[in-house]
């Protein structure tokens, strides 16, 4: 059996989210969409049609009351597992409260999607 190294626990999500791939200057330098596979308080894995380049990522997703939520993320590895499929493992660098509101933001449309949550 696998040692899991993980300092968070991985919660299972299925999220449409838009992405801003940043240089080490904060500059945009592309973007797209992705959706999340799941989520911990230490990042994400992200699936896409596309690899994401880029080391630094502004991750973004609507709420269920219209706000806009957004935080920084730091790409931690990317890879191709499928014709036009990518799996990007990123890592929360954003202020903590940003992370809390969005992790939480998520979990919970994703619950809500699924009619688990009313």
């Amino acid at each position: 059996m696998e040692k899991e190294n993980r300092k968070h626990k991985r919660v299972a999500t299925s999220n449409p989210v838009s992405y801003t791939c940043l240089d080490a200057d904060d500059s945009p330098i592309a973007e797209g969409m992705a959706v999340t596979v799941n989520v911990s308080q230490g990042g994400a894995l992200l699936e896409s049609s596309r690899e994401i380049q880029g080391e630094y990522l502004l991750l973004i997703t609507i709420d269920i009351n219209g706000n806009v939520l957004q935080t920084k993320a730091k790409v931690v590895r990317c890879e191709a597992v499928g014709p036009s499929k990518f799996l990007t493992g990123i890592q929360f660098i954003g202020p903590a409260e940003e992370i809390t509101r969005m992790i939480k933001n998520l979990i919970l449309d994703f619950h809500r999607r699924k009619g688990q949550i009313k």
